[in-house]
């Protein structure tokens, strides 16, 4: 019987011995594929931060949306839109100071809040009891009032209580103070030139809007700096009752005849950083101007419902003009 063995040849060792070796990345070529993974994270994330930024402004304007849709419900129910406001009680005169003794005197961020199904924290609020109450209804945060570029529900002082990112249109900010009583109607600052009218100055509706409601600005993103955020003016009083105040209220329209033209957070006027309109009017921590924290402009809810975006370099005149509700001035938007 024959037996056959199989031996490892020499060529077949020689031939894994004489294979090509394998070899690591050396420095330099680990350095050149390191710069170009940075040079492509470089490009794409600003990609990102944009895509990011466009989805909060989105939600944004969708908050605006339901403001604007909340509005239309209150008047379907009471026969007007919802009033901004007022200090002291229904007696006292509307020069009152600092906030409201009845729950029919806090603001319309309360008022809608049954039409934006947050009937919950609206009943907390008792008719017979206000002043115990108010604070009760300032810990509850609603998120759709905050914008998602600005910041997120957060509650501030040592009450805890929340804010709003949102403010109605006064229309013209008149020369006397917030709360004057004035007959002058280039003195006092009730919001009867706009949409959002102090609490037993007036009241309106969509209709008798004589500019047009898709032409005026009825509720819009309000200016404030980021140092300010909670305890400046404008931003340090409960959302549900400020009176009638800027943290809930601002204005387009100057007295003077400028548009008040949106400002973006980082220059919005504050306790350290006084701002000079077109006209050399001054103002601190309390200041009449809408903005955001969006780049290249804020979100208005129109008085027709619709949510337009206007840009920090509109026009000042286009922007009083949509700022007041019965001038008789048409508006061309861009």
């Amino acid at each position: 019987m024959r037996r056959h063995v199989y031996l490892a040849g020499r060529g077949a060792s020689d031939k894994r011995i004489a294979s090509p070796n394998r070899r690591g990345f050396t420095l330099v070529e680990l350095l050149v594929v390191i710069a170009i993974i940075g040079v492509m994270v470089g490009l794409l994330l600003p990609a990102v931060q944009a895509a990011r930024e466009s989805a909060r402004r989105m939600q944004c304007s969708n908050n605006l949306k339901q403001v604007g849709l909340a509005f239309h419900m209150f008047q379907d129910t009471r026969n007007h839109l919802p009033t901004g406001g007022r200090d002291g009680t229904a007696t006292d005169a509307l020069s009152a100071c600092c906030n409201s003794l009845t729950r029919d005197g806090w603001n319309w961020a309360y008022k809608i809040l049954p039409y934006l199904e947050q009937n919950n924290v609206y009943e907390l609020g008792n008719e017979s009891d206000p002043v115990g109450t108010q604070d009760i209804v300032a810990q509850q945060a609603v998120a759709t009032y905050y914008c998602p570029s600005r910041r997120s529900p957060t509650p501030h002082g040592g009450a805890k209580f929340y804010r709003n990112d949102y403010a109605g249109n006064a229309g013209q900010r008149g020369s006397g103070g917030l709360r004057s009583t004035s007959t002058n109607p280039a003195v006092v600052s009730n919001g009867k030139s706009g949409v959002v009218i102090q609490t037993d100055a007036g009241t309106i509706t969509v209709e008798r809007i004589k500019d047009g409601s898709s032409n005026t600005i009825m509720v819009a993103e309000k200016a404030l700096h980021p140092s300010a955020h909670g305890t400046e003016g404008g931003d340090n009083e409960r959302w549900n009752n400020a009176g009638w105040d800027e943290d809930v209220i601002r204005f387009g329209a100057h007295h003077s005849g400028v548009g008040l033209t949106p400002l973006p957070d980082l220059q919005a006027p504050h306790a350290e950083n006084s701002w000079l309109d077109p006209q050399g009017h001054g103002y601190g921590e309390w200041h009449p101007y809408f903005g955001s924290a969006h780049v290249g402009g804020m979100n208005a809810c129109m008085a027709d419902g619709s949510v337009r975006l206007f840009s920090y370099d509109i026009d000042g005149e286009v922007f009083r003009r949509a700022s007041l509700s019965s001038d008789g001035l048409s508006v061309a938007f861009d």
